[in-house]
Parts: C-alpha cells; sequence; structure tokens
C-alpha cells in the first residue's frame, strides 16, 4: 500500500511529529481493544492527534477496518520514509514564515523531488540571502559571502568617497 503524506508535512519536524503521534494512537488502539475485549473495562481516553495524522491514519486504512496490524505497518512505513526521503536546509537570515516556508516547499517538490522535505534554518549573521544545502552540496547566496568575497575592493570604493 503507498503511503501519501499530508501537503502539511513539510520538514523532518512535521514528518517525526506525525510518527510520534501515530505511535502514540497506536499504544491507544492497542489499550481500547484489550480493554474492549475484556467486559467492562473502561476505555482510555482517546489521543488528541493533529488533522494531518488523523487523515494520514484514515487514508491508510482506508476500507479496511483499522487494526493494530495496519498500524504497525504504517508505522514502519513512516519510519521507512524518514530514512529514505531527500532532504534540503534551507538557511535564511531570519525566521521564514510559514506562507514562504509553503511556498519554497511546494516549489522543491514540482522541481526537484515529489517527495523532497524541507528544512528551514535561521542564521542572522548571512545578513540577507540564503544558504542551500542537498547532500553533500553547499550553495551559499548569502550576503555576508558576497562581502566577504568583495573586501578587497571597499579600501578602493572608500577612497573614491
Amino acid at each position: 500500500m503507498s503511503l501519501n503524506l499530508p501537503a502539511s508535512v513539510i520538514s523532518t519536524q512535521d514528518l517525526k511529529e506525525i510518527i510520534l503521534e501515530t505511535r502514540k494512537y497506536s499504544r491507544w488502539f492497542a489499550q481500547s481493544e484489550v480493554k474492549l475485549q475484556r467486559a467492562g473495562g473502561n476505555l482510555p481516553q482517546q489521543p488528541v492527534i493533529a488533522p494531518a495524522t488523523a487523515e494520514l491514519i484514515n487514508g491508510w486504512a482506508g476500507e479496511r477496518p483499522l487494526s493494530q496490524k495496519s498500524l504497525g505497518e504504517l508505522i514502519a512505513a513512516l519510519d521507512n520514509l524518514d530514512a529514505t526521503m531527500p532532504r534540503i536546509i534551507i538557511t535564511l537570515a531570519a525566521v521564514a514564515p510559514t506562507s514562504l516556508k509553503h511556498a519554497i516547499a511546494s516549489w522543491c517538490r514540482q522541481n526537484i523531488n515529489r517527495g523532497m522535505l524541507v528544512d528551514f534554518r535561521f542564521n542572522s549573521t548571512l545578513l540577507g540571502g540564503m544558504v542551500v544545502r542537498y547532500g553533500s552540496h553547499v550553495y551559499d547566496w548569502s550576503f555576508r559571502r558576497q562581502i566577504l568575497a568583495a573586501r578587497g575592493k571597499f579600501p578602493e570604493i572608500l577612497r573614491h568617497v
């Protein structure tokens, strides 16, 4: 069965949160099955899970009834995705707003890899621009790098001022 992550899952952290919530839901599901088998057992309270996790669990179950085995398969598939999905790290000079994160992740998924996870970091010493890491490649389009690359020109510019 194929696993389609919700569009709201952008970063490694988002994927890890879904994995943790699915594991928590699976533990609850196992406890509730045991208590249902014991007549009169009080069911434990269902854990609160994010809508993306609920969508994923429901999509995984499909038409068949949800079982502990199918939840175990889902967790194994999520762990496999976590280990194999390509990742790109984008470092910006300031914290990226959510709309920018979604736009960049959407672009990466359309132009680089459909299953791309995009992690965002910030480093104020960049002064502007961005640094992109993909695999062992680093692409530095920061203002800091441009300023340091042209530092020999500063005395000449200052002489003409």
